[in-house]
């Protein structure tokens, strides 16, 4: 068998008899011996988990995000665990065998220190060939440096603390260099220890020499703290890491007020620091509360300085559009930026954020949208208003034309006055025939 899927209704003692052997020692009548098993441990289940934790395994995911049945409803056993949860864990746990190539574990609260002993245990005698690894239960320090040497481990998620740079360092070669995370794909950083790992990343990389970092460089970091704002300082823990190809900050503005605190400025910052960017994520799905400080011109320069940007999910201030629009324009056009080249994003993330579209607004706000993304197509939002505007998009984006078109707005700009309330006029004389276009249809 490949996988075995154990869920909330747990294993029947008919099905136990068949798979497993007896307490005497007689074999199963119909052995397994899955590669993979996946556990919603629940009290129904919980007390044979241990008798499936089998040497053959190379992916374990254990998790207490399931059910717990009482009568005929089925309740959530949440971060409050039964007390009979921890020795079966602590059996299971030492159970693992150390070819384990994939191992979750989400057991109640995070930052457990209930198995902090079996589960160190096991990171210092895995072998080389664990690969991804994500777990809210706590580690020895000793454990983690050894977690950061495996040869092939491509996925980590934590919540811990790093370890002080001393213990990083090999006995008896202080000036020599270290290699941190050989093979490391994507870290995951999550709470109050996540600034923490950054600055330690970032120190590593400034060392003399420098440390080594995932080989050729760590490509993939994915952040989430609950409460904390995403701002100027968090934007400049990332600047060191300048083989970053995937950033991910995920933090919700769901029913709090707007997370994004950053400007402009920063995100030129991080745009010209991480050139290889293909994903971009900085504040989860943009919210309807308008309220950043950040404009149309931070994705500019995204396009400018990461040619490789596929996916993007930004906050940007909205409720002046039109007036951003021009500025941008404007300083694209004066700093030489229009004949830059750009990325190849296809998709724009607006989500909720609010937008009103004149009909003095619909060449300028396409034209602006193509200037920035000329590959743009399609625009992630459940609002009427965004789809109009990507009609538009793809309308101009058929344009003969559009690049003439383009640099004769820029041109326009010049006469600030006249073109804000042009309506289409800037368009119009560059139409192929000489026609005018009327957007107001679309």
């Amino acid at each position: 068998m490949r996988r075995l899927d154990v869920r909330e209704w747990g294993l029947s003692e008919e099905i136990t008899r068949l798979v497993l052997p007896s307490s005497d020692g007689i074999p199963p009548a119909l052995p397994l011996y899955p590669r993979e098993l996946n556990w919603w441990l629940n009290e129904t289940n919980l007390s044979l988990l241990p008798k499936f934790i089998s040497p053959d395994l190379a992916k374990v995911v254990i998790t207490t995000n399931a059910f717990a049945r009482s009568g005929e409803t089925v309740e959530p056993w949440g971060e409050d665990l039964p007390d009979e949860v921890a020795p079966v864990m602590r059996s299971a746990i030492r159970l693992l065998p150390p070819s384990l190539q994939v191992l979750r574990l989400q057991l109640g609260i995070w930052l457990d220190t209930r198995f902090t002993e079996e589960i160190s245990a096991f990171i210092l005698g895995c072998g080389e060939t664990l690969r991804e690894f994500n777990t809210n239960l706590v580690m020895s320090s000793q454990a983690i440096v050894h977690l950061m040497e495996l040869p092939n481990l491509l996925d980590w998620a934590t919540e811990q603390r790093p370890p002080q740079v001393m213990e990083l360092i090999p006995h008896g070669v202080p000036d020599g260099v270290t290699s941190l995370f050989p093979s490391l794909k994507v870290l995951g950083l999550r709470g109050e220890a996540a600034l923490e790992w950054l600055s330690l990343l970032g120190d590593a990389k400034s060392r003399t020499p420098p440390w080594i970092i995932a080989g050729d460089g760590l490509p993939g970091v994915t952040y989430y703290h609950p409460t904390s704002p995403i701002d100027s300082s968090l934007v400049s823990r990332f600047l060191p890491l300048t083989d970053l190809v995937e950033v991910k900050v995920n933090m919700e503005c769901l029913f709090r007020p707007c997370v994004s605190r950053f400007t402009d400025q920063d995100v030129e910052r991080l745009a010209i620091a991480l050139p290889n960017l293909k994903v971009l994520v900085l504040g989860g799905w943009p919210c309807d509360s308008d309220t950043c400080p950040t404009t149309i011109r931070s994705l500019l320069f995204l396009s400018i300085h990461c040619p490789k940007l596929k996916f993007l999910n930004i906050h940007f201030r909205t409720a002046n559009l039109r007036a951003d629009m021009l500025d941008m324009l404007s300083y694209a056009y004066s700093q030489g930026l229009h004949s830059k080249p750009r990325c190849t994003l296809k998709t724009l993330v607006t989500q909720q954020m609010p937008l009103e579209l004149y009909d003095y607004d619909l060449a300028l706000i396409p034209m602006g949208m193509l200037t920035m993304f000329p590959s743009l197509t399609k625009f992630v939002s459940k609002s009427p208003v965004w789809a109009r505007l990507e009609r538009l998009v793809k309308i101009l984006e058929h344009m003969e034309q559009l690049e003439v078109l383009t640099v004769a707005l820029m041109k326009c700009l010049d006469n600030r006055g006249e073109s804000a309330n042009s309506g289409v006029q800037p368009v119009s004389p560059f139409l192929s025939r000489g026609e005018r276009m009327d957007l107001s249809v679309y």
